[in-house]
């Protein structure tokens, strides 16, 4: 299993040019996760309630996923915290989503969500019986949505311009000139699933979430279904694209300097990427705000993401963190060079047999379950370690805060950091190699590469029985070839589009064959390479 795993870690590493719709950091997300607590916020504010009825816990679409049952005369009061927007008194850019299913049979009329607060309006979007989604106002879809069935819905809205409604990444519907100010635009406090007239029968929810701008054709492709959640949000994230303050976070708690200490602008590996230089006692406390997981005091269950350039190999020992506060102890991951190239690990760990280079950039990414450690180097695992202790020197502490690029005893080589993120969660082999390397895209906000010539859209359907659609955008004149891959990275079809010119094409693929699984299709076109999961499930 474990030669298994590192075939599929190399592979995926080498699909990191895989193009990624830039998906902006969301202004409210409730996952429903919390049994006891089904209404907190993962970020933003808790969802309020509207009715008399309780909601209860009910499975989601995926194993160990939860969702939420709003019954009928029952809303979620969103207090999405968005302004006015769009040039008007209402908030007139924005995006939902919500992963949604409707018990068998399909009632006459479901609302998914009225955009003011009082639940005095007719809901602003609805599943007709016949499965069809839209409102009056609006038109209906063609295309329809099936009882017992999960979903992901997309509505994306520039009042003023446009109304589009995506399932699964599909365009179901498209209205345009829509009025600023109008029923479509958000009031502060919609309702979720409420009506005014009863059309608001029982609909389970795994996810819900909104944003302040209106996402893209591309970006709600990128978000797929709602049996593929989306990327694990940090609970830090630090780009350090802003010279006049360095520490600004994009995600969580600005970064806190040491001592006096002034820290520098540097170029980062991306066009317009900036970067800090971090030097000889210039350590950066990072207060990641995770609570005490694991079993034990301290944070045992974490990732961290450090985007790097090493500048030089004096000393020969580079620290990249300490998870405590005090730069007391040895840091707790380094660099250790010899003859210009240098190992990753640590003596309690167990050094890496793979070497980095100085004056190059890696995407580091470190996880710890609570009993394993990994280190890993541009999505490929490097360094293992078993049988970590619950609140050992390996976990994360809390009051004291962790010190990046700290070590007690002079051992911190100057670095260039141009992106650092923490997460509350023990990140996947897949999702480490989704996160690829320091020039190949954002952490969790995944961003294109612009020297990409092709972007590969996701299939839909997905899952699927006999066959699916996979759109794809070719940018240059090229030879373009598909190749469908199983878990291994064993090649199991080609197929070949021969020299294609720039335009937006679809592929159909279908499912003979295959036995039901996890596959990959790699896109490769003038030596650049996209790729997309999809699920055959006959």
């Amino acid at each position: 299993m474990k030669t298994k795993r590192l075939l599929f870690l190399l592979i995926t590493a080498a699909f990191t040019f895989s193009v990624y719709a830039a998906i902006p950091t969301r202004k409210g997300w409730w996952k429903f996760d919390d049994s006891a607590d089904m209404l907190k916020a993962t970020i933003g504010n808790a969802l309020g309630t509207y009715g008399s009825t309780p909601n209860e816990s009910v499975p989601g679409p995926v194993d160990g996923n939860l969702a939420i049952m709003d019954p009928i005369g029952h809303a979620l009061v969103m207090d999405h915290g968005i302004g006015a927007n769009g040039g008007g008194s209402l908030t007139n850019e924005y995006t939902f989503q919500i992963d949604f299913m409707v018990p068998a049979p399909l009632p006459g009329y479901v609302a998914f969500f009225q955009t003011g607060p009082m639940n005095d309006a007719d809901g602003d979007l609805f599943i007709k019986a016949n499965g069809t989604i839209g409102l009056s106002a609006l038109g209906w879809s063609t295309n329809v949505v099936a009882p017992d069935t999960w979903y992901r819905l997309i509505v994306s809205a520039k009042c003023g311009e446009f109304y589009r409604v995506y399932v699964n990444g599909e365009l179901y519907l498209e209205k345009l000139g829509i009025a600023v100010d109008s029923r479509h635009a958000l009031k502060p406090l919609p309702h979720i699933f409420g009506d005014d007239d009863g059309e608001d029968p029982t609909i389970h929810c795994a996810e819900l979430a909104v944003w302040d701008v209106a996402l893209t054709e591309d970006q709600a492709i990128e978000l797929g279904n709602a049996s593929q959640p989306m990327f694990p949000q940090p609970k830090g994230l630090w780009k350090f694209d802003d010279p006049a303050n360095l520490m600004l976070a994009s995600i969580g708690n600005d970064l806190i300097p040491e001592a006096t200490v002034t820290h520098t602008a540097a170029t980062g590996p991306a066009d317009g990427n900036g970067a800090i230089v971090d030097g000889f006692y210039q350590s950066l406390a990072m207060n990641h705000g995770i609570e005490a997981n694991g079993g034990g005091t301290m944070v045992n269950i974490y990732s961290m993401q450090i985007d790097f350039k090493a500048i030089g190999t004096s000393p020969s020992y580079y620290s990249f963190f300490q998870t405590g506060a005090t730069n007391s102890g040895d840091g707790d991951l380094f660099i250790k060079w010899s003859a210009g190239t240098g190992v990753v690990g640590l003596g309690a760990l167990g050094w890496s047999t793979n070497k980095v280079n100085p004056e190059t950039w890696y995407r580091l990414v470190v996880t710890s379950s609570g009993d394993t450690y990994k280190v890993y180097i541009n999505g490929e695992l490097w360094v293992e370690k078993t049988g970590i202790l619950t609140d050992s020197r390996h976990a994360l502490q809390i009051i004291n805060l962790p010190h990046i690029f700290a070590d007690d005893d002079g051992e911190e080589g100057v670095y260039h950091c141009s992106e650092l993120a923490v997460w509350d969660v023990e990140l996947t082999p897949e999702q480490v190699a989704e996160l690829g390397d320091a020039t190949g895209g954002g952490t969790g906000i995944r961003e294109p590469n612009a020297s990409n010539n092709s972007l590969l859209g996701q299939n839909f359907p997905n899952p699927f029985a006999v066959s699916t659609v996979f759109p794809y955008t070719i940018r240059e004149t090229g030879n373009v070839i598909f190749k469908v891959l199983d878990l291994t990275g064993k090649q199991l079809r080609v197929v070949s589009q021969g020299n294609m010119t720039p335009g937006d094409y679809k592929l159909d693929l279908n499912s003979e064959n295959l036995v039901n699984g996890i596959y990959y299709l790699q896109m490769i076109s003038n030596n650049q390479s996209s790729v997309r999961k999809m699920v055959v499930s006959k």
